[in-house]
């Protein structure tokens, strides 16, 4: 099983303090990369270097609208319905400019430990199965033997749960290449966390070659919860990742977020939770939970 948080990464802007702590540590051993526009920064090259060098695995952030464009169905009120739901264009050059990245990228050593591709919630960026499900297997069939890892929307696998009118979700057709699933929710944990993984297993065919991963809530969501939500929240989705024939990981949400995010969510991260700053809290129990369940998984 692989142990990760988002928001780790080295990014082209310099801000790599979470990078270096969190490289030689003992208790993460997977990392999510830039985005596929930013592979051959001298930044993000570096990044995945020294993630081969530590012997540990990472994923390249596949920003799919990088290749696929959105059309948005508009503003609506709740209760009111559209004639056409959000729906996407594929954009000019896309296999080729895939074709571009593997004949680049799989010449350098450090390709051996890139683990494949994260996806982030596709179908509530307004992408249309038919159109996921072409890129997806472009992506299989050029990057062999490399993962397609998805974290989907409540709206895309549990719609009975939470959805938006317009928004498509997965089936075994346009999930066919999917090979590592997640779905993100910060509520509460409880019984839910468990029917929608369900859920999702059902909607790509229940197969046995398909990794499960969940997202814990390392933070303080919506700036209003206390430390114990969190605990609850990796403690649960761990005791449920723990029951699965073929599990992933975990990959916790989250250890960084941007100010945009923050003052439209008010999401507070976990670097904001260790009481570094003069005015941070310090959440030790989370904290010391984060570091105990990652090291039981990097150590198996």
């Amino acid at each position: 099983m692989e142990f990760g948080l988002f928001g780790v990464q080295a990014y082209n802007d310099g801000r790599n303090e979470a990078f270096e702590e969190f490289l030689p540590c003992d208790f993460v051993n997977s990392f999510l990369v830039g985005d596929l526009e930013d592979c051959k920064a001298e930044a993000t090259k570096r990044s995945m270097q020294r993630i081969h060098e530590a012997g540990k695995k990472c994923y390249l952030y596949f920003a799919h609208m990088t290749f696929i464009s959105a059309i948005s169905a508009g503003i609506i009120d709740v209760g009111e319905s559209v004639q056409q739901g959000p729906r996407t264009v594929k954009r000019e050059g896309w296999k080729e400019r895939l074709q571009e990245l593997y004949d680049w990228l799989s010449k350098e050593e450090y390709y051996a430990s890139v683990e494949g591709f994260y996806i982030d919630e596709p179908f509530l960026c307004g992408i249309c199965g038919k159109d996921f499900e072409e890129v997806t297997g472009e992506i299989s069939r050029i990057f062999k033997n490399k993962r397609i890892f998805c974290c989907f929307s409540l709206a895309g696998v549990a719609p009975d749960i939470w959805t938006l009118d317009g928004i498509e979700q997965v089936n075994e057709t346009t999930g066919q290449y999917i090979t590592d699933a997640a779905f993100d929710m910060y509520h509460p944990f409880d019984e839910k966390y468990a029917y929608i993984t369900s859920e999702m297993k059902r909607r790509l065919g229940n197969r046995d070659n398909l990794r499960i991963w969940h997202i814990p809530c390392v933070m303080n969501y919506r700036g209003d919860k206390e430390e114990q939500h969190a605990v609850d929240h990796i403690n649960g989705l761990y005791d449920l990742l723990k029951t699965e024939k073929n599990p992933g990981g975990l990959m916790c949400y989250t250890y960084f977020a941007s100010v945009g995010e923050t003052e439209a969510i008010g999401n507070i991260p976990l670097e904001q939770l260790r009481g570094r700053g003069e005015k941070d809290k310090n959440w030790k129990l989370l904290w010391n939970t984060i570091v105990s369940i990652g090291k039981e998984i990097c150590n198996n």
